[in-house]
C-alpha cells in the first residue's frame, strides 16, 4: 500500500492549503474544518512520506524545503481539479439566480463579449446585471465579478492578475504635424491631460525615476473609448495602452524614450464560499476566454 498514493491526495491538498494560507488556523477557517483535524492529517502525511513538512517557531510554523517542493508541484493541479469539478458539477444542476458583472466597456467589446453571450445562451435562467464601467472601477459589496485596471483593491476580495498593458503618451497626429507638440517635460507637465480621476503620471528613463506629475490640468473621463476620441480631436494628451492604439493613425506617441508603469488588469471576485454556481461558472469562462486572448496577443 505504501507504494501507492491511495489515502494521500486529501492530505496533500490540505498541505497546499496550509502553505497557501500561511497557517493552520487560516486553512481551518477557509476549509471550515477543525485545526486539530488538519494537524492530525499533516502528521499522518509526514509519516507516509517519512519527511518533516513544517518546523515550529513559537506559535508560527514554517514549511520545509520538501513541503514547498510539493506545494509548487501540486498547487496548480489542485486548483485546476477544483475548478474543473465545480464547473462539471454545476453543469449537471440548474444554474439560476442573479449575477452582477462590472467590466470596462472596451474590454467587454474586444475580449469577453462572445464568452458572456455564450454563458447567457447556455444558462438562460441567470439574471445578469452587466455594468459597463470605466477602467478604474471600484469593487462594490453587491458585485459578484469585476474587471478593473485599478491598483488599490479591497482586501476582502480575491484579485487575479490577468495581463499587463504597456503605456505610452499620445496626442493628435494633426496637432503634432502642426508643430503643437510639447517640446520638453515642463511643457508636457503643463499640457491639458485627459483621463480618470485621480490622475498621476510617472515617467522613467533608462529604468531610473525621473518625473512624477500630479495636480495636472485635465479633463476627467473614466472610459477609455471617450479618452481616445478626445485625444483624436486634439482636446488634450493622454497615457494610453500601446497595443490598443498602435495602429490608430489619428494618434501619435510622444516622448517614446520615457516609460510608464504598466497597467495591470485584474479579475476580482468574492471568496469561493460566497459564490453562487453562476458566479463560479462565469469566472471559469472568463478566465478561459482571457487566457486565449493573451495567448494570441503574445
Amino acid at each position: 500500500m505504501d507504494r501507492t498514493i491511495y489515502g494521500m491526495i486529501d492530505d496533500l491538498y490540505l498541505l497546499c492549503i496550509v502553505i497557501d494560507k500561511t497557517s493552520i488556523a487560516a486553512a481551518s477557517s477557509y476549509l471550515e474544518i477543525p485545526t486539530s483535524t488538519i494537524s492530525r492529517r499533516i502528521s499522518s502525511l509526514e509519516e507516509r512520506l517519512n519527511a518533516k513538512l513544517f518546523t515550529k517557531k513559537g506559535r508560527n510554523i514554517t514549511a520545509t524545503t520538501f513541503a514547498l517542493e510539493l506545494f509548487q508541484s501540486y498547487q496548480s493541479l489542485f486548483n485546476h481539479l477544483n475548478d474543473d469539478l465545480l464547473h462539471k458539477k454545476a453543469r449537471h444542476g440548474e444554474v439560476s439566480g442573479k449575477l452582477k458583472l462590472v467590466v470596462p466597456s472596451l474590454f467587454y467589446q474586444q475580449i469577453i463579449k462572445s464568452a458572456v453571450l455564450k454563458f447567457l445562451h447556455k444558462y438562460p435562467k441567470v439574471e445578469l446585471d452587466l455594468v459597463l464601467s470605466g477602467e478604474q472601477a471600484e469593487p462594490e459589496l453587491d458585485t459578484d465579478i469585476i474587471i478593473t485596471f485599478k491598483q488599490n483593491i479591497d482586501e476582502s476580495m480575491i484579485a487575479r492578475p490577468l495581463f499587463e498593458n504597456s503605456v505610452g503618451i499620445y496626442m493628435s497626429t494633426l496637432l503634432f504635424e502642426k508643430g503643437k507638440a510639447p517640446q520638453n517635460l515642463q511643457e508636457l507637465r503643463n499640457s491639458k491631460w485627459i483621463g480618470p480621476d485621480p490622475y498621476k503620471v510617472k515617467l522613467t528613463r533608462n529604468h531610473k525615476k525621473t518625473e512624477e506629475f500630479e495636480g495636472l490640468q485635465k479633463i476627467t473621463v473614466n472610459g477609455i473609448e471617450a479618452v481616445i476620441e478626445l485625444v483624436e480631436a486634439g482636446i488634450g494628451i493622454a497615457s494610453l495602452p500601446i497595443n490598443l492604439v498602435k495602429n490608430n493613425k489619428k494618434l501619435i506617441r510622444i516622448f517614446p524614450e520615457y516609460e510608464q508603469p504598466n497597467h495591470m488588469a485584474y479579475l476580482i471576485y468574492k471568496e469561493r464560499k460566497y459564490q453562487t454556481k453562476a458566479t463560479q461558472i462565469m469566472i471559469k469562462i472568463l478566465l478561459d476566454e482571457i487566457a486565449q486572448f493573451t495567448a494570441h496577443k503574445n
